[in-house]
């Protein structure tokens, strides 16, 4: 069964890994990363490739802007070498030339799940399409393609957002990480009959430069979250390891609440495990392995119950 096959398939849980391509100035860094989700590829159905841009969020960077290799370029290597499907993201606002970034993504590269993502402020003019035209773009042209897009729980109308978008074409959204359960679990309950699936996205936290660049990011993260996983001010700092031990549990609750509130005729519901960074890929990887048997445990409850 394919990767769009089982996104289709409203009762079949469906888990990504989202892996930043490697360094564009490093290609020799290609084949250790390739080692790296072949560990990954048992507990996966598909893997996740973001497009970074040096973006600009009103803050100093909280790291240096290192270029990326072409995702496509990437994803090309991951299904051609590890036999794994890819899902592809591409920031449409930039590009001007959509229509044959999507024949040429589609078709020459043999890469058919997409994610297309807007920009980061709502107030800058950029050259290219919104999501919503991208959207209607590609399905005018009748391409076999899997469209995705992003959802941010926490934002004003964002059921409304989504269901438009969905309208448009879309057959799934990742949200942005989870570290709070409340609006997630609001968003789930206003999405009641949406037969688009929705991936339910984390992240293990190890160190405070790790929430330090979320936040950078957008990422909606409660204050009280650095106490919770790195310890009240003044207190000896927890281990590595305890800090992600915390961090999963947390994904572990969250998850659980989503599951515990569902709506009479929720959306089909997937998992995205991200690492952030390279330090933390091998306890993204365990979180993979932990937080992937928890939801596959609870779809099939609850396809178990939709049947009775």
């Amino acid at each position: 069964m394919t990767l769009r096959q089982k996104m289709l398939h409203h009762s079949i849980p469906v888990t990504l890994f989202e892996v930043v391509p490697p360094a564009a100035e490093h290609p020799e860094k290609v084949k250790e990363s390739l080692s790296d989700l072949k560990r990954v590829k048992p507990f996966v159905d598909g893997v996740n490739l973001p497009e970074i841009h040096d973006e600009f969020r009103g803050t100093a960077r909280t790291s240096r802007f290192v270029p990326r290799l072409e995702p496509r370029v990437y994803g090309c290597r991951i299904q051609r070498e590890l036999g794994m499907e890819v899902v592809l993201n591409h920031v449409v606002v930039h590009d001007q030339e959509l229509d044959k970034w999507l024949q040429e993504t589609c078709y020459d590269w043999g890469l058919q799940n997409l994610v297309l993502v807007g920009g980061e402020a709502s107030g800058i003019r950029y050259p290219g399409p919104n999501v919503f035209e991208a959207a209607v773009l590609a399905r005018r042209k009748h391409l076999p393609v899997t469209l995705g897009g992003i959802t941010i729980p926490s934002r004003r109308h964002e059921a409304a957002r989504v269901r438009v978008k969905a309208k448009a074409g879309m057959d799934f959204f990742t949200s942005q990480i989870l570290f709070d359960s409340n609006d997630v679990v609001w968003l789930v309950q206003q999405l009641n009959g949406l037969r688009s699936r929705l991936f339910l996205s984390f992240a293990p936290v190890t160190h405070p430069h790790d929430l330090q660049f979320l936040r950078w990011l957008g990422a909606d993260i409660p204050q009280d979250l650095d106490s919770f996983l790195l310890g009240p001010n003044g207190s000896s700092p927890p281990t590595p390891a305890q800090c992600l031990e915390r961090s999963l549990d947390l994904a572990q609750r969250i998850l659980t609440d989503v599951f515990d509130n569902l709506p009479p005729d929720p959306p089909p519901l997937g998992l995205n495990i991200e690492h952030i960074n390279q330090r933390n890929f091998s306890v993204a990887t365990r979180m993979v392995d932990r937080l992937g048997n928890l939801y596959t445990n609870l779809v099939t409850a609850h396809a178990r119950r939709e049947m009775l």
